[in-house]
Order: structure tokens, then sequence, then C-alpha cells
């Protein structure tokens, strides 16, 4: 992979993180809870907010982040 750079600067070689994520999306405006699931990747999260958008094209969707499951394991 090449080096990474910003404005001109090459930034720090980074290793990869997988951290549990346990989110859930809302509609700003009504509350109404839209999807919700459990990732180790941001892209997994920003795929379920973008097919969230597209089901629900009126929405203000925001995600909220939880220190577990929707459902006990």
């Amino acid at each position: 992979m090449s080096q990474d750079t910003w404005n001109g600067k090459t930034l720090p070689v980074r290793g990869r993180t997988f951290t549990e994520i346990h989110y859930r999306l809302y509609d700003r405006r009504t509350g109404e809870l839209l999807s919700f699931n459990s990732t180790n990747s941001i892209d997994g999260l920003v795929t379920d907010v973008l097919r969230t958008q597209q089901e629900n094209p009126a929405a203000q969707i925001f995600a909220v982040e939880y220190d577990g499951p929707a459902y006990p394991a």
C-alpha cells in the first residue's frame, strides 16, 4: 500500500484496529429507529447508512453508538 499524504504532508503509518461497533440509526426529526447492527468495520456502518437513506429518503439519519448489541448474545 502506498504512503498516504494530506495537503502535501505524509501521514504516519498506522496499523488497523478492529473494535466492535454497536449502533442504531434514527431519523433525527421523528426519533424513529430505522436500523441497527454490530460490526467491526466503519465500511459496514457507512454501507448501512447509505442503504437506510435510500430506503428512507426523507429521513435525517443520525447514528448512536451503544455499549453492546441490540440483542443479548
